[in-house]
């Protein structure tokens, strides 16, 4: 994961924070806290008295269930800007819905990172090949988005609209 992807609470992950609604664990709840406002991973593995893997693994998790969500852009949100819980938005949030087919978006999601990244997408290739569940496939999404900032920035409404097309076969 890349230690520079920033995470923001959902609408969702701001109302467990507020009211208990989902009553979550212990390593969950003390990551929605860390999260008050949008912050990188790196932060909450230096603020977490977890290990690195369970901050990880609480991470997926949270992604997953949409309590949080990962930012495209990287940038903090305005302040009193509500953070949302759906994806793809204009604001540069992604997440995979729930029952989505896996081998569709494993296809799809290779497919990106062989065009737009050629001979650099051979661990990107091999890491989603080898995802199972969705969780595990949301979390090499993460990995596909900071990599697309990096190297092709101008790709991102494609990943973007891709990321819309595998959440429509949910």
């Amino acid at each position: 994961m890349d230690l520079s992807t920033r995470l923001q609470l959902t609408l969702k992950g701001a109302d467990e924070l507020k009211h208990r609604t989902c009553k979550l664990g212990m390593k969950k709840r003390s990551m929605l806290i860390l999260l008050d406002k949008p912050q990188s991973v790196q932060y909450l593995l230096g603020k977490s008295v977890f290990t690195q893997g369970e901050v990880i693994e609480e991470i997926r998790a949270l992604v997953t269930e949409q309590f949080i969500a990962v930012s495209v852009n990287g940038a903090l949100h305005a302040a009193g800007a509500e953070p949302t819980a759906a994806a793809p938005e204009p604001n540069g949030h992604l997440h995979l819905h729930g029952g989505i087919v896996i081998s569709e978006a494993k296809f799809l999601l290779i497919d990106f990172c062989v065009d737009h990244f050629g001979t650099g997408s051979q661990a990107f290739v091999d890491e989603i090949s080898a995802c199972g569940k969705e969780n595990d496939l949301g979390y090499c999404l993460g990995k596909v988005m900071a990599a697309a900032q990096k190297r092709c920035p101008d790709q991102l409404p494609k990943l973007l609209g891709l990321v819309k097309e595998i959440n429509e076969t949910a």
